[in-house]
């Protein structure tokens, strides 16, 4: 160890170290860098700005072991060093409590020369500094006494304009922070700041660690660890030898080896015994209250505990700003668990079935279920879940339920027809089609149980697109059910009425809507009313009427919430929605509208419920509108993402209607890009699973954006108009005369466009006048604006005739004007193309490729590892929509950024 009063021997520089007795040199200057440290720049540049505006006097960066708060500060000092800041170092230890050695210590890396070393000394010295400074300390934690904390207090208030101290800590000190918060001198940098983003993770793992972990596993590794950076490094470790890094991302946790050692040496050793207990005794809990902690431990001082733990930065994270709900982070509560479980195997299922207890007294099944299943107690899991099946499913709680009853031995399931039947609508509902009907089978001896198969095997039939087979048989199943204030009846009504809407028999749709809903004055049933709410939404889109069509939709929403609000505690505990049709209708609706910026933040919280459950309209309609969304913001990379990941889903689920969506959508984008060979590619692609678009029946995500339609648009594109307006005209004909008025008028506009590219001028803005006059009264844009430049100099064609034409047409005074003034705000937002999104260094890549270059090549050609160069393909392919490197090459020549 360097000593700064061992013989003269150091060749370190810094201010009078050589004169300080008993020093260790280390704790004087920040520790070295290394090339695999991932800069924070974000939080570096939040310092800087910080320091620059001379009001914080401290940055106070507080969290618990491993976040990353020393290699800031580091990282900090060397960013001061770059600017020609002063910046002061000095790693604080148990010794520094004495305020004489404190003095000593940081007499030692103040620059300048003093003549004394007493805190007035020093104080005046800082005072009188003229240049910019930092003074930075570490391990603040370590400093309890009263006298050292009041020097620190005194020298934050005699900071000159300039100076800044930053105190890294692992608690919160003694310093008044509640004062220099509210004076506006405090930045407060906790854990939250210092967890790195996805992004981050990305980077680290994959630039600085070399290792090649693909989107999905990177995602799981990040959402395990939360970002904390000491369990990223542990992970990377054993990442770089591992057989196969996605088990052992999947496997994860605080009983790893080497993250157990750390915590145990840095965080579990260093609490008193209480705290401990404490720990252990909480830790099965995925949240809690103080109150909930008083049940377990049975000694009355949870709060306290709770509040010591917060101070402490012990891996304890609030739940709600009040601070009365905690969860502690998700690898330090496994780690606790694999104690637990190693001192007292059976302590840990004692302790779930007292929070289930405790949860039962307060009419609070959910968490009371889920704990009674990890206690290991299925019969009295069962009974709740029998209790409660009603409320939960009415709710919309399926795939919590499914979660339950995965969980619990079918045999068990089996034994109760009544929670057995309610196994199969959760399956049938997460798309689980052969278990929910091989789960019928297995309830032998129910009389109920044959009658509600066939209805689950009629429902299964609309969820599968076989609109006919349902109506066939769903009709005189109403009939038969016996009691149709049933989950069963409701939603046999509603899987009727939507096959109806999709043979285009709407008045049928509405007559079983209304005896649905007009059965009971308290429907029972939430999620399936405001289903039937939304059918009867989804029937006004299709016929055009889009404002009628968006308030039902607000309305049934609206009706949802409220039931939400004012349901029992076993239905409305932590609902996160249930609607997910509605939505991806009202997505659809405020799409048309052009609300886009509501419509983000719609699908926001729709899209990762329509993953997992939900219709397959609302999984195409949510899904496509959010890639839109991405590329009308310029983010091609997220656009594809959700493409494939549509894609993906509908080939598990087997939809071809989802995989053709998809790739109905890359034709799109294809045509209004230009990429023309492309977008016929992708077209011919989605016609293979286009069978759907043959049926002849009307489903709401896919009513515009067909094969026909897409086919038209890119005929015009390549100037074969004649094709494109025989095919529109042969489309127009039975959309009108099957009452599918918002799909005429996408057609009509796509003619107006046809008729206009083959010089029937007259023909084509007349054709435009019919499409504006339905769509200025309910208000369709991106019908429009969805056409690009081509279209959009046919609208100001059509405005040059005049207001007084305009009043003649029965066209909405304004609106023609309102379209192309949205049109020019769009432009400003047009997502670049996709090639000139390549960085200098990807268009050098894809030149090698085109030359016939293998990886292996190109790495030596530019002194990176193939490792990279297979990086760089995965981007180049994102961002030209390419599948191969074949494809990727003929993107680019296509669209002139190769020879």
């Amino acid at each position: 160890m360097n000593i700064a009063d061992a013989p003269a021997t150091s060749t370190r520089e810094h201010p009078r170290q050589h004169a300080t007795n008993g020093i260790v040199a280390s704790r004087l200057m920040p520790p070295a860098g290394s090339s695999t440290q991932l800069v924070r720049s974000a939080l570096l540049d939040t310092l800087a700005r910080a320091h620059a505006s001379q009001a914080v006097r401290i940055v106070l960066i507080r969290a618990a072991a491993g976040y990353g708060k020393t290699t800031l500060m580091q990282q900090y000092a060397a960013h001061c060093g770059a600017h020609g800041i002063d910046a002061s170092w000095l790693r604080l230890h148990s010794a520094n409590n004495d305020l004489e050695r404190l003095l000593l210590d940081l007499d030692a890396v103040l620059p300048g020369q003093r003549s004394a070393s007493s805190a007035d000394a020093i104080i005046d010295h800082i005072a009188a500094h003229d240049r910019p400074l930092a003074i930075l300390f570490d391990d603040f934690d370590t400093i309890h006494s009263a006298s050292v904390l009041a020097f620190v207090q005194t020298l934050i208030d005699a900071l000159p304009p300039g100076a800044m101290l930053i105190v890294a800590t692992r608690a919160t000190p003694g310093l008044g922070v509640g004062r220099l918060r509210a004076r506006g001198a405090l930045l407060d940098i906790q854990s939250a700041a210092l967890r790195f983003t996805l992004a981050e993770a990305g980077e680290y793992v994959r630039e600085k660690c070399g290792l090649a972990l693909d989107d999905t596993k990177l995602a799981a590794l990040h959402h395990g660890t939360e970002g904390w950076a000491t369990a990223l490094y542990l992970a990377t470790l054993s990442l770089r030898t591992h057989p196969d890094p996605g088990a052992f991302v999947d496997a994860f946790s605080g009983a790893h080896a080497e993250l157990a050692d750390y915590f145990a040496e840095e965080v579990f050793a260093r609490q008193n015994e209480a705290c401990r207990a404490f720990l252990l005794d909480t830790c099965v809990l995925p949240h809690f209250p103080a109150a909930l902690c008083d049940a377990l431990t049975g000694r009355g001082d949870a709060r306290e505990r709770l509040d010591e733990l917060e101070r402490s930065c012990l891996f304890l994270e609030p739940l709600d700003d009040e601070r009365t709900v905690y969860r502690y982070h998700r690898l330090f509560a496994s780690y606790l668990r694999h104690c637990l479980r190693a001192a007292q195997p059976q302590r840990e299922a004692n302790m779930h079935a007292l929070a289930a207890q405790w949860y039962l007294a307060l009419k609070r099944p959910v968490p009371a279920i889920d704990h009674l299943l990890d206690a290991g107690e299925p019969q009295r899991a069962l009974a709740e879940i029998s209790r409660h099946a009603r409320t939960l499913m009415g709710a919309g709680r399926i795939r919590l339920m499914m979660g339950w009853l995965e969980r619990i031995d079918a045999n068990l399931i089996a034994a109760q027809p009544e929670v057995g039947l309610t196994y199969a609508w959760v399956l049938l509902l997460n798309r689980r089609y052969g278990d929910a009907m091989r789960a019928t089978q297995t309830l032998v001896g129910d009389a109920n149980a044959a009658l509600e198969s066939q209805v689950l095997r009629a429902v299964l039939h609309a969820l599968t697109g076989q609109m006919d087979a349902c109506i066939a048989s769903g009709a005189s199943l109403l009939a038969e059910l016996p009691d149709r204030a049933t989950f069963a009846g409701y939603t046999l009504c509603n899987a009727l009425a939507f096959s109806y809407v999709s043979v285009q028999r709407y008045d049928e749709a509405r007559g079983v809507l209304s005896r649905a809903l007009g059965r009971s004055r308290e429907h029972p049933f939430a999620v399936t009313r405001t289903m039937a709410e939304t059918i009867e939404g989804i029937i006004d889109l299709l016929q055009g009427r889009l404002g009628t069509a968006l308030a039902r939709l607000d309305t049934a929403l609206a009706g949802a919430r409220a039931e939400q609000r004012g349901a029992g505690a076993a239905g409305s505990e932590g609902i996160a929605g249930g609607y997910t049709s509605v939505d991806a209708a009202r997505a659809l609706a405020l799409y048309e509208r052009n609300e886009l910026d509501a419509l983000r933040r719609l699908l926001a919280n729709t899209l990762p419920r329509a993953r997992s459950a939900g219709t397959t309209d609302a999984l195409i309609a949510t899904h496509v509108l959010s890639a839109r969304s991405a590329w009308l913001a310029g983010d091609v990379d997220q656009w594809l993402r959700l493409l494939a990941e549509l894609e993906q889903s509908g080939r598990v689920i087997e939809s071809g209607r989802s995989v053709s969506a998809a790739w109905l959508e890359r034709a799109r984008v294809a045509t209004l890009e230009g990429r023309l060979e492309a977008a016929g590619q992708a077209l011919e692609i989605a016609e293979l699973d286009g069978a759907w678009a043959h049926t002849g029946y009307a489903w709401h995500a896919t009513e515009i954006d067909c094969p026909v339609v897409v086919r038209a648009r890119l005929d015009i594109a390549r100037r074969r108009d004649g094709e494109a307006e025989a095919a529109l005209r042969v489309a127009l004909d039975a959309a009108l005369g099957q009452q599918r008025y918002w799909r005429a008028l996408k057609l009509r506009i796509l003619l107006s466009l046809a008729l206009a590219g083959r010089g029937a001028a007259d023909a084509a803005l007349d054709e435009l006048t019919q499409a504006l006059r339905i769509a200025s009264h309910e208000r369709f844009v991106r019908a429009f604006l969805d056409e690009g430049p081509a279209l959009l100099a046919l609208l100001a064609r059509w405005s040059a005739r005049g207001a007084q034409a305009t009043r003649a047409a029965g066209v909405a005074p304004g609106f023609v004007a309102q379209l192309l003034e949205a049109a020019e705000v769009g432009a400003s937002c047009e997502p670049v193309a996709a090639a000139h999104t390549l960085s200098a260094r990807e268009l050098e890549v894809l030149r090698m490729l085109s030359a016939g270059h293998r990886n292996r090549v190109i790495a030596e050609k530019l002194f990176v590892s193939e490792l990279t160069v297979k990086a760089h393909l995965r981007k180049i392919n994102a961002k030209l929509g390419a599948q191969n490197r074949t494809q990727a090459v003929a993107i680019g020549r296509e669209l002139g950024v190769i020879g």
